[in-house]
């Protein structure tokens, strides 16, 4: 089973023995909208942070980025966390801005898995060891840098140094904006190997552009004479078109390419939304970006968070990142999945429904599924697919494809596992956060090959609620705020018995 699912599959053929769990949602839409999709896999992630100004000023001060904006996406309704810059930069690196203390505006409680250090708006007094986005990457490959102005100048050395301070050396580079810094994945006092060598000066980034040598991800960070913090919103907007625009110009940013560039700002200014009409201007860019986007969805920096490790095929989300959505309704034309839901356990065959009614503003023309990569099925001529899949045990990558009729090509990745169990868990999803009391629907034909004769559910390894002689539960299922693991139960009619874990939160 994945580690993605957070969840336990146990069995036996002996009664309450060791243990058999499979579960699978078979009906989920993919997201609220009536036909969306996911975010893209992308080899070209980029992201810039520039500083303190709310989105109305932006608008009227900024024509590069807003011009990118209007051809690309934007959002309307997209909010800061934290009053104080590196709180928010640590929301896009880690879901959390690992302080209690009172003084600093910052939500309450800290989100699951992260942990208070202390951090105000200008700096930790430790080193953050929670899970972050670099962490991830590392573990997985994916090569990184953070390109940060005035980086060199500022370190004594003149290289650069992850712990050269505010203004070092009567720079304008800040720290405090460089949320990579404060991870201890980055420093070398508790991490002798850590990869504070993928910071670099800004100077690198047109060489590493020019040679096609940019990382997959990368973080731009102004300073602050041009991230909008110490100069005007003009010499930011024109720092912006000078750094970006060359990257803007290649393959990967052209139509056919996997590049998203993410430009946000770290909060209006005057707190987190104090006086400033509460919004941050947040551009989406690249070519699976939907043409002239105007997303009024409510976002915050997790969401953007969510997006680029989805956008990177990392299933393992830091902080609040683990319970908010991605930033779906910009992305890809209309390709909707409704069944298999993401992440799914399923039996093979199963069933594959989608349709798709355009692709980047063209109508659809033909779709096509695949697994890991290998040949398409293809539906010429088609705007759905109804079809039963077949692939084998194991982990796999299901493809979902739409041409437009003019070219355009747009395409959904879905993580499944295919298994031979018969639990399967409708819903609540996997690590879902709900409201008590919340739907469970689940049943079973089978426990490892054996007639199933009743089922159950629990919280907690507390007390069965038991549904003798059933094969099926649907019921409402109450439990209290916080995290709970719900356990789906089964037993065959000579004994056998399955069970599935599911890690799912209540909320207030």
């Amino acid at each position: 089973m994945p580690s993605a699912f957070n969840s336990r599959m146990r069995y036996s053929a002996l009664p309450l023995a060791s243990f058999m769990a499979i579960f699978a949602w078979m009906f989920l839409v993919l997201c609220a909208h009536p036909a969306c999709a996911q975010v893209p896999r992308s080899g070209h992630v980029i992201l810039v942070i520039d500083e303190n100004h709310p989105f109305n000023d932006v608008i009227a001060q900024m024509p590069w980025l807003i011009n990118q904006g209007n051809m690309n996406g934007y959002a309307t309704n997209y909010q800061s966390d934290s009053g104080g810059s590196l709180l928010d930069y640590l929301w896009l690196a880690s879901g959390s801005c690992h302080t209690t203390i009172t003084t600093e505006d910052c939500s309450q409680p800290l989100p699951a898995g992260t942990h208070d250090f202390g951090c105000t708006g200008g700096g930790c007094p430790s080193e953050i060891t929670d899970d972050n986005i670099f962490r991830e990457m590392n573990a997985r490959g994916i090569t990184w840098k953070v390109y940060a102005q005035s980086y060199a100048a500022a370190s004594d050395n003149g290289i650069g140094n992850p712990t050269a301070p505010d203004n070092n050396n009567n720079t304008s580079y800040y720290r405090r904006h460089n949320g990579a810094t404060w991870y201890s994945d980055i420093l070398d006092n508790l991490n002798p190997d850590g990869s504070h060598p993928n910071i670099v000066d800004l100077s690198q980034f047109a060489s590493d552009l020019a040679n096609d040598t940019l990382p997959a991800f990368v973080i731009i960070v102004p300073d602050g004479d041009h991230d909008a913090h110490d100069g005007t919103l003009t010499q930011a907007d024109d720092f912006l078109n000078a750094n970006l625009s060359p990257m803007l110009a290649k393959s990967y940013f052209q139509p056919g390419g996997d590049g998203l560039l993410i430009v946000t700002f770290d909060e209006c200014g005057g707190g987190t939304n104090d006086g400033c009409g509460a919004a941050v201007y947040t551009a989406v860019i690249g070519p699976n970006v939907k043409p002239n986007t105007v997303s009024s969805t409510p976002y915050k920096h997790e969401n953007t968070l969510r997006t680029i490790l989805d956008a990177m095929g990392i299933n393992t989300y830091p902080g609040k990142s683990a319970s908010v959505s991605d930033m779906s309704d910009f992305f890809g034309g209309d390709i909707m999945v409704s069944t298999p839901a993401p992440n799914a356990t399923l039996s093979s065959p199963f069933h594959l429904v989608a349709n798709s009614t355009s692709c980047l503003g063209q109508p659809t023309d033909s779709m096509a599924f695949s697994f890991d990569d290998q040949a398409d099925n293809i539906f010429s001529g088609a705007t759905s697919i109804d079809t039963s899949a077949s692939a084998g045990s194991g982990s796999h990558i299901l493809r979902v494809k739409a041409w437009g009729a003019s070219g355009s090509f747009c395409e959904v990745d879905l993580n499944i596992t295919i298994s031979s169990g018969d639990i399967i868990v409708t819903t609540p999803a996997p690590n879902a956060t709900l409201s008590s009391p919340f739907h469970l629907v689940a049943n079973s034909t089978s426990c490892l090959g054996q007639s199933t004769d009743s089922m159950a559910f629990s919280f907690d390894d507390q007390a069965d609620n038991i549904f003798s002689g059933a094969t099926s539960i649907d019921t409402s299922a109450s439990a209290s705020s916080g995290s709970h693991i719900l356990r789906v139960k089964a037993w065959g009619t000579s004994g056998s018995f399955c069970e599935v874990d599911l890690n799912i939160t209540i909320g207030p």
